[in-house]
C-alpha cells in the first residue's frame, strides 16, 4: 500500500472565481457569458452574502427591462430617488440596503408572478395592472414595503390555488 500524501488542489485562478456582481446579474464578462435571467438568484445563503458585500447599481437597467418599465418607471413605483440613482448608476456604486431590499422584493415578485402567470407578458401585465384585491394598487407600487411584498405573493398565491382574489 502506498502512503503518499495527496497533493492539495491549487487554488482557482481569479478566471474561475465567480464574482457577486456576475451572480446578481451586473454585466456579464467576457463574450461567452450568458446573463442570468433574474437579477438575484443563488441558494438563500448566495443572495444573502452578495447583498452583505452590496449590489451593484447596474442590476437597475436589466430589472426594469425584465418589468417592462423604464428606470424612471422602477425608481418611481419602487419609490427610490432618481437622482441618487442615476448617480449611482453612473458612478457604478453599490447600492444601500433600503435599495437593495427594495429591487430584491421586485426581483422575487417577478419570479413568482413569471412562476404562478407561467408566462412573461401576462407576469409583467399582472405586476403593473391595478388589482382590487390590493386595494385598487399596482402590484408593483406596493413593494416598497415588506407588508406590500407580503400581500403580493399571497396573492400569487391566491391566484395559484385557485382561491378568488
Amino acid at each position: 500500500m502506498s502512503t503518499t500524501a495527496k497533493k492539495p488542489s491549487p487554488a482557482p485562478s481569479a478566471s474561475q472565481v465567480k464574482r457577486p456582481a456576475a451572480r446578481l446579474g451586473a454585466a456579464p464578462e467576457g463574450p461567452h457569458v450568458k446573463r442570468p435571467n433574474r437579477t438575484f438568484h443563488g441558494d438563500s445563503a448566495t443572495v444573502i452574502e452578495d447583498m452583505r458585500h452590496g449590489v451593484p447599481a447596474s442590476v437597475i437597467p436589466a430589472m426594469a427591462s425584465r418589468l417592462g418599465l423604464s428606470q424612471d418607471g422602477l425608481f418611481e413605483v419602487l419609490r427610490l430617488p432618481r437622482s441618487t440613482m442615476k448617480g449611482r448608476i453612473s458612478r457604478n456604486e453599490t447600492l444601500s440596503a433600503s435599495e437593495q431590499d427594495r429591487l430584491y422584493r421586485a426581483d422575487r415578485a417577478w419570479s413568482r408572478a413569471l412562476q404562478v402567470l407561467e408566462n412573461e407578458d401576462a407576469a409583467r401585465a399582472w405586476l403593473r395592472r391595478l388589482n382590487r384585491s390590493l386595494g385598487g394598487e399596482a402590484p408593483l407600487s406596493l413593494l416598497d414595503t415588506e407588508a406590500g411584498y407580503e400581500l403580493v405573493l399571497d396573492t400569487l398565491g391566491r391566484i395559484e390555488y385557485g382561491i378568488v382574489s
